[in-house]
């Protein structure tokens, strides 16, 4: 792993106009890769048979969710708007419920 000269952020692998750069995850300083920069960034890891989850077709097909409609949050959100807005009035006011 690399670090940052500046700043001492890590330093990261992007593509950038067809090259491999370091880039600053704090800063952004950027930095052009050298050739084995792949070997230094990669990350392996070997997991045994008896180690692995095993799951039944319940729990790896859960079934998918609904997704709303962004008019239904949109008045959710109007909802829940008009709730905070009494709240804050009574609580100006020096109402209680």
């Amino acid at each position: 792993m690399k670090f940052c000269p500046k700043c001492g952020g890590l330093m990261v692998p992007r593509k950038k106009d067809g090259k491999i750069i370091l880039k600053c995850i704090k800063c952004g300083f950027e930095v052009e890769a050298s050739t084995n920069i792949a070997k230094e960034y990669r990350v392996e890891a070997n997991i045994s048979a008896e180690s692995r989850v095993l799951t039944t077709s319940l729990v790896s097909e859960a079934p998918k969710r609904r997704l709303r409609k962004k008019e239904e949050y949109d008045q959710e959100r109007e909802e829940w708007y008009e709730v905070a807005l009494e709240i804050m009035s009574s609580e100006e006011s020096g109402e209680e419920e």
